[in-house]
């Protein structure tokens, strides 16, 4: 890595991430239908977004697009302004929020987390770049935002309200003050096993919330899951080509980048911050390279279901949070996700899928819960790749045992939250290491311990 030393890391690492942002601004205009563009955005900044709402349906695909790059540019600049350093974990931060600036994420909902955190680093008196990758963490809760400022406590919206507008901000204000105090903690409840480790700690606080806004205070919780058909041609060329821009620029930073790479390729995902250890350059390459590995296989995999006796196939619909989930995916790739770890999960969830199959198809159960398409295990998929140091410290076959049981829990996990926490999976992910790990830890040594 003799070049990779000409590097300042952290200016690299904004830099790609505004790049990426800006690129999602190209693709809005790209995206045509420019009278429904602003239109469009509003709606998405002014609506409920509790999980799953399908920006391409609510705003349009250029409206989805322009308010994910103005989230990502709202990233950088909360970074760039606090001084922030950037490692693997801010890719990770901004990745999530960009994955969500598709399906239950705006310009708006974001702001009174941000906002919390930032008040927590005047009373813990820390600067606020010290804690601004908390701050994009604590944004998991944002639905909620949205839900007290154009809805709360009835059914349909009801426009902007001031009282909401205020509640919304005590409410970021408190999540703020404790979710560092949670995310220090998640650690101990999943042993470093769940890259999401925000996940077990914003879906316990919004357990909690949901609980105290809705269940015990008798409020009837609302829905508004809506998908489409999804644009596949317009997403999977836009990420095609910026996968392997990542790659391309990998290359023209340092030529030896594959020889790091695979260096990279060979750890084990656990605990990795693989642009401290293997360099920018290598850290892209692996982005690109996961990227059309993700790409490829959101493109190939289908559902199977039996209907009128015969055994049918569905393609994946890329919908707004197909997309968001690809990006989610996306978000632990310089610190821990790579094909080799995640691949197990991916087979583990094919493994599942077989599960609800067969009892359908044998005429147990009246009807199919889901395939490998259905959109919540799309999206749940996404954070079931945060599982990749199990497989990656024990092995194949334990991958795709963690990742059979995040595919059978993740679509019961929402009952909880009531779908107001963006990190389901990673929550889904926290609870299938505490069940898993301990069990692992039990009957079989990691690798290293072997050797």
């Amino acid at each position: 890595m003799s070049s990779e030393k000409t590097w300042d890391s952290s200016k690299m690492i904004l830099r790609a991430l505004l790049a990426f942002s800006v690129a999602f601004l190209v693709g809005a205009v790209c995206a045509g239908n420019w009278g429904e563009l602003i239109p469009g955005f509003v709606r998405i900044n002014t609506r409920p977004s509790q999980f799953t709402m399908d920006y391409f349906v609510l705003g349009g695909l250029g409206s989805a697009f322009l308010n994910t790059g103005l989230i990502g540019l709202i990233c950088c600049g909360v970074l760039y302004f606090s001084k922030a350093k950037c490692t693997g974990l801010t890719v990770a931060a901004f990745w999530l929020n960009v994955g969500y600036g598709t399906f239950g994420m705006n310009c708006v909902n974001i702001w009174p987390f941000i906002f919390g955190v930032w008040v927590y680093s005047r009373i813990k008196k820390v600067s606020f770049g010290s804690v601004a990758n908390l701050s994009l963490f604590a944004t998991a809760l944002a639905p909620f935002a949205s839900e007290f400022i154009f809805r709360y406590p009835n059914l349909e919206a009801t426009g902007f309200s001031f009282v909401g507008l205020l509640i919304a901000i005590v409410f970021g204000i408190v999540v703020g003050l404790v979710m560092p105090a949670l995310c220090a903690h998640a650690p101990n409840f999943h042993k470093g096993y769940d890259l999401y480790n925000a996940g077990p700690a914003a879906g316990f606080l919004a357990f909690f919330m949901f609980c105290v806004f809705f269940k015990s205070a008798g409020v009837e919780v609302p829905t508004n899951t809506n998908l489409g058909e999804g644009e596949r041609l317009f997403v999977s060329v836009f990420f095609g080509i910026v996968f392997v821009l990542f790659i391309a620029a990998a290359y023209l930073m340092d030529k030896n980048c594959f020889k790091d790479y695979k260096k990279l390729w060979k750890s084990d995902s656990y605990k990795t911050d693989y642009a401290e250890l293997f360099g920018i350059p290598a850290t892209f390459v692996n982005i690109g390279i996961y990227g059309l590995f993700l790409l490829l296989y959101f493109n190939v995999v289908h559902g199977m279901t039996m209907t009128d006796g015969n055994v049918t196939f569905s393609a994946v619909k890329f919908t707004g949070a197909t997309m968001g989930a690809l990006m989610c995916m996306m978000s632990f790739s310089a610190q821990g996700a790579q094909p080799r770890t995640v691949f197990p999960i991916l087979v583990g969830y094919a493994v599942a899928s077989l599960l609800p199959f067969a009892m359908f198809a044998s005429g147990i159960a009246p009807a199919q819960s889901w395939t490998l398409t259905t959109q919540g295990i799309l999206v749940g998929v996404a954070f079931a790749s945060g599982l990749a140091p199990v497989s990656g410290r024990f092995g194949f076959f334990a991958g795709v045992a963690a990742g059979a049981i995040h595919a059978i829990l993740v679509t019961s996990v929402p009952l909880i939250h009531g779908g107001f926490l963006l990190y389901n999976g990673g929550f889904t992910a926290g609870i299938v290491a505490f069940l898993l790990i301990p069990v692992l830890e039990c009957f079989r040594k990691p690798k290293e311990e072997k050797k």
